[in-house]
């Protein structure tokens, strides 16, 4: 029988004089999806011999089958006889053209009704083409340039092309060579998707795929399925917790978009967000849109002349009516599936499971938990904080114009976010009393970590801000906690802090923290600790009261005996966010005023380090990981060391560092976040310093030397100034740490 070669240029001028009856087919795009499916439909068959088919058959087939007219109307009548007689025209013999026509008949029978087959060599070509990267780069090229439309364009193409392709492999499982032709495209569709822009195909894209499968689980749970069975095909939580977390991560970012484009109907949201908890057995939350309306709301009040109480006032109103809603269909949710499926979901029954109980009870705050820095900017769009570090910089740029002369942290970008920053920094201004708040633990010296958070809460003394730090005892040891204080409080005075204008206390010994933190005890549910922190019903009861001595930390300042309500602002980490949420959430029902916040990113760590506790990988410089922080009495040889073997963002050879540069962002090189807070601060040099290292003019080696260099010198003069502190610093000191004046340390 005649191949299929011999027409190849007539196939091109067949593309050519025929684009409009070629018209576009629902497995594909016109004539090139055509041609590209057609050729792997040939693959398949060469690839499982001894069939009786000619692969060159069922290549030309598929070519006139699938870039066949799109009018329906006798398409496959039509597509035979134009088959035909183009064939004929360009010389083909007759039993050629009968095996053609005869293959476009069998395919129509096949497809006709039922959608793309994938038990037939046709159909498993159309379906491997979604796994075509020439496919997926059609798609994108076509994408509008900017605005609305292309947004809608991509979100289109994730939920038609990508994630089909993503769930592709259990339907062609059962063909051998067909499952064999998918893992090698999706190995060169994975590099394309991966050097792209991120504006294009999310970074996340392979874990759309996870999401479509629990959505499928949500829409057949809230049909009136089986649970167990439903819970049974959903993803396995039995992963490494790393892999499973990141999986959730997935499910959780899905959640968020969806009910952010519900905003305005809000039971669809809580539905989808209930059945989903049901479904994973798990925390998932939605993003708290609170404090973003509220700062909306007041920059609308400016424009149209109303006061920011006013505005926050209507839109505290819109809040309550959308959180009754929900509570409301939550609650009926669990009424629906009590009544299905017979199963008890009262979250005060003891015959409730933790997972029933979660889904029950609505969440009003969002867990976040110890988050890597990697995660950074995810979380700034998912807890909704306004964001301020290098992805934001008209943010920073109006946020750093509340200010004189600005810290250098603000203008490289080290501060990430803020809630209300605002509202604490125009009191500020005013002259009314404001207090900043941090807290720190006692678990070993201080280290580079905590000293940038002393030079940030130094800045805010400067400019006229009383100054509170709470220090967590998480030991059994009340006086090694105290001495670890002292040494601490010692350190801060020669990093330039003023003692005497700062209040510090170790938790315990504050008989106000204990006191708010019964209050706020009675006035928080369990279920909201659950939802924020992710507690069981098996967590230890110390488990679930350090959370509300936290609370504690940041809202008992605001007490009588300590000057009455006022403005605050807490400066930590953006983990630390939920507790910032819940003291918003919790504070005017005490007659005090929300707190504000600044969110420090934190230095990170000279090693990688993976928590073998829980599988994820601890980023940030902390004592717990000793070999990876450089702690102020840590000597100048020890430094060295540790700064030389401390992990960059460089590449694997000297090659290729000069030719295509560095990554010096400071959350994936140690060194360039060293630079940040302490070598090289400088808004200018520093900027100077990434373009060097981006552009391969500055080596690794070179970069950690000026980084060592510029620390030792920033810590010779610390040493300094401990070593000529004077004696009531000392005292102070001391009273403040609970110590007596025997109790002299090391210095």
């Amino acid at each position: 029988m005649a191949a299929i070669d011999a027409y190849t240029p007539d196939a091109c001028r067949l593309a050519a004089a025929l684009p409009v009856i070629y018209a576009g087919h629902p497995a594909g795009d016109g004539l090139d999806a055509a041609r590209r499916i057609a050729a792997t439909a040939g693959e398949l068959l060469a690839a499982v011999p001894g069939d009786g088919v000619e692969p060159s058959v069922v290549n030309a087939a598929g070519l006139f089958l699938l870039a066949g007219p799109a009018d329906g109307v006798g398409r496959a009548d039509l597509s035979r006889a134009i088959a035909g007689a183009w064939l004929l025209g360009v010389g083909a013999p007759g039993g050629f053209v009968t095996a053609v026509s005869s293959a476009i008949a069998d395919a129509w029978r096949e497809l006709e009704g039922v959608g793309v087959a994938a038990d037939t060599a046709l159909g498993q070509a159309a379906l491997l083409d979604l796994a075509c990267w020439e496919r997926h780069a059609a798609v994108l090229g076509c994408a509008p340039a900017v605005g609305r439309e292309r947004e809608q364009y991509l979100s289109r193409y994730r939920r038609r092309v990508l994630i089909p392709a993503l769930l592709l492999e259990g339907r062609l499982a059962s063909a051998a060579a067909a499952w064999e032709m998918y893992r090698a495209r999706m190995g060169r569709l994975a590099g394309y998707l991966d050097g792209l822009d991120g504006g294009l195909v999310s970074a996340d894209w392979r874990r759309l795929a996870e999401v479509e499968v629990v959505e499928r689980g949500v829409e057949r749970l809230l049909a009136g399925e089986d649970p167990a069975l439903v819970k049974s095909e959903m993803p396995v939580p039995g992963l490494p917790y790393a892999e499973y977390r990141g999986q959730q991560r997935g499910v959780i970012a899905g959640s968020h978009d969806r009910i952010l484009e519900l905003t305005h109907d809000r039971i669809e949201a809580s539905r989808n967000v209930a059945a989903e908890k049901y479904l994973e057995s798990d925390t998932i939350h939605k993003p708290a849109v609170e404090e973003n309306l509220f700062v909306s709301a007041r920059r609308r009040a400016r424009r149209l002349g109303l006061s920011a109480e006013t505005a926050e006032d209507i839109a505290r109103l819109l809040l309550s009516n959308a959180r009754a809603v929900q509570e409301r269909t939550l609650n009926d949710i669990a009424q629906r599936l009590s009544r299905l499926h017979g199963q008890i979901l009262d979250a005060d029954s003891p015959e409730t499971r933790t997972e029933e109980a979660d889904m029950a009870i609505p969440s009003l705050v969002v867990r976040t938990g110890d988050q890597p820095l990697a995660r950074e900017n995810e979380l700034i769009k998912e807890l909704r904080v306004t964001g301020l570090n290098e992805a934001y910089p008209e943010q920073r740029r109006q946020f750093v114009n509340w200010f004189d002369a600005p810290h250098p942290y603000m203008e490289t970008g080290q501060l990430v976010g803020s809630r209300d920053a605002d509202l604490f920094l125009q009191a500020l201004t005013d002259g009314q009393r404001c207090k900043v708040m941090a807290a720190m633990s006692t678990d070993g010296p201080m280290h580079l970590g905590n000293g940038a958070l002393v030079n940030l809460l130094r800045y805010f003394q400067g400019l006229g801000a009383e100054i509170v730090i709470g220090f967590r005892d998480e030991s059994d040891d009340r006086n090694r906690a105290r001495k670890v204080m002292l040494e601490r409080l010692l350190t801060m005075a020669a990093a330039g802090l003023d003692l005497h204008k700062t209040d510090a206390y170790l938790q315990p010994d504050r008989s106000a923290i204990v006191e708010t933190a019964f209050a706020l005890g009675q006035a928080i549910p369990l279920s909201v600790l659950n939802s924020a922190l992710g507690l069981r019903l098996n967590s230890s009861v110390t488990n679930t009261f350090r959370p509300l001595l936290r609370l504690a930390d940041i809202l008992h300042q605001q007490q009588a005996e300590y000057g009455g309500p006022g403005r605050t602002l807490v400066i930590d980490g953006i983990g630390g966010d939920v507790y910032v949420r819940m003291a918003r959430n919790v504070a005017e029902g005490f007659g005090f005023v929300k707190p504000s916040a600044l969110y420090l990113r934190m230095v990170r760590s000279l090693t990688t380090y993976e928590d073998p506790g829980t599988g994820s990988a601890v980023e940030v410089m902390t004592n717990a990981v000793p070999q990876g922080r450089v702690a102020y009495d840590d000597g100048p040889e020890e430094i060295r060391r540790r700064i030389g073997r401390a992990y960059t963002g460089g590449r694997r050879t000297l090659a290729e560092q000069r030719a295509q540069g560095g990554n010096p962002d400071p959350r994936v090189c140690a060194v360039a976040s060293l630079h940040a807070f302490y070598a090289t601060p400088d808004a200018e040099r520093y900027a100077d310093l990434q373009g060097r290292c981006r552009s391969g003019g500055l080596l690794c080696g070179d970069c950690k030397a000026m980084a060592t260099d510029g620390l030792l010198e920033y810590l010779a003069g610390y040493r300094q100034a401990r070593g000529n502190l004077p004696d009531d610093v000392l005292r102070r000191a001391r009273a403040l740490a609970g110590c007596s004046g025997s109790e002299e340390q090391s210095e």
